[in-house]
């Protein structure tokens, strides 16, 4: 599971849809990354963009996971971890949007973070994220603060200047969604949640499966990249968008909270729901309201 200069391998799986140029943006940062035992394996989810021909000419060695349609982000992240552990004997693998640039030192000082940390069952590590097109604006700082009493997953540091608050704190208490993790950590959560397809809130289960209990999450402030934040085949706050985020939202929160967390949620629910619906309704969406209210229901 070592490779160049002996260093660990590390398999990084990025799933792109129809985003030909922004893809094209995130291999050439990854193109001079410094760390020379990397596997890239790009899963293409249903493009029509002729996207697997230009990477196959720019980025001969990019393996990629061509998939005839778009089976949403748990399925479609599911096809390059299979393809993974068939592939490759690596010790590290890391999940990443195609809306990322990085730094030539992000993978290093990312692996060093976890090579070389004193809690052994530490096994999942997470970048500084800034704001593309930004220095210093932060887009992440470790993760989602989960709030499971009023559903909240408020990312931590987003829109802030960085202007080293988060530098010391090695051990936030956030749970990450953009993260490099131990072998072990992904074989703890197999794979993706397909039932969270099309999207919203698989990473965070994802995580929160694959890493052990009361086990802290490492983060890593030098290790920077900057996030795009596009929304693949989404535009605007749509009914069909309130419908699945509100259902996986609700999915997420019951498999993962306390029954007491649980009961205050729903009994907190109207509550925690009136700025969204005001805000929709303000805006005339009346059709995203009731499409919230059935996502919430289950609908």
């Amino acid at each position: 599971m070592s490779s160049a200069n002996n260093l660990p391998s590390v398999v990084l799986v990025i799933l792109t849809c129809n985003q030909k140029e922004v893809t094209l943006d995130c291999l050439k940062s990854l193109d001079a990354s410094d760390y020379p035992a990397k596997e890239i394996v790009l899963v293409d989810n249903g493009s029509n963009d002729n996207t697997d021909h230009v990477v196959r000419e720019k980025y001969p060695y990019v393996h990629i996971v061509k998939n005839d349609t778009n089976l949403g982000a748990a399925g479609g992240r599911n096809s390059g971890i299979h393809y993974a552990r068939e592939t490759f004997e690596f010790r590290y693998i890391m999940f990443m949007d195609n809306d990322i640039v990085v730094r030539p030192d992000f993978l290093t000082k990312l692996v060093a973070g976890l090579e070389n940390r004193d809690d052994p069952s530490v096994e999942i590590a997470s970048p500084m994220l800034y704001q593309q097109g930004t220095e210093r604006i932060i887009d992440c700082a470790g993760g989602a603060q989960l709030n499971f009493y009023t559903g909240s997953t408020q990312t931590r540091g987003h829109g802030e200047e960085d202007r080293g608050q988060y530098a010391h704190d090695s051990y936030p208490r956030c749970v990450p969604t953009t993260v490099l993790m131990h072998r072990n950590a992904l074989d703890r959560a197999g794979e993706f949640d397909v039932s969270f397809d099309p999207y919203g809130y698989e990473d965070l289960d994802f995580v929160l499966r694959a890493n052990i209990i009361n086990t802290p999450y490492l983060f890593v402030p030098s290790a920077v990249v900057y996030h795009l934040g596009s929304k693949t085949g989404f535009s605007g706050y749509t009914a069909e968008y309130a419908r699945v985020k509100g259902k996986n939202l609700r999915r997420f929160l019951k498999r993962h909270s306390s029954s007491g967390q649980w009961v205050c949620f729903n009994a907190l629910l109207p509550l925690l729901g009136a700025k969204t619906v005001m805000r929709e309704l303000r805006r005339g969406n009346l059709d995203a309201v009731f499409s919230l209210a059935k996502g919430f229901l289950g609908k």
